[in-house]
């Protein structure tokens, strides 16, 4: 949805507490200009849902708390690869 999005500085609010497969897949990957990631208060991941969700965001220099306690296969694969200012 934001995917190199390089003047993106602040997320949009994303309330969901149920996610569904890849849902934010990529969703703001090199977004090069943000800072903060938005609150991620779900807590039922579906395979892939945040997968690379903020990869190559450089940055970002302080990761969203994670307080899931239902988790599917690769939910948080790769999501802050590349993000360097962490």
């Amino acid at each position: 949805m934001f995917s190199s999005c390089t003047a993106l500085t602040q997320a949009p609010a994303l309330p969901a507490d149920s996610l569904a497969k890849f849902c934010y897949q990529y969703m703001f990957r090199s977004c090069t200009a943000l800072t903060q990631a938005p609150e991620l208060p779900a807590k039922l991941l579906a395979r892939y849902c945040y997968n690379a969700m903020f990869n190559s965001c450089t940055a970002l220099t302080q990761a969203p708390e994670l307080p899931a306690t239902k988790m599917d296969d690769y939910c948080y694969t790769s999501m802050f690869k590349g993000c360097t200012a962490l």
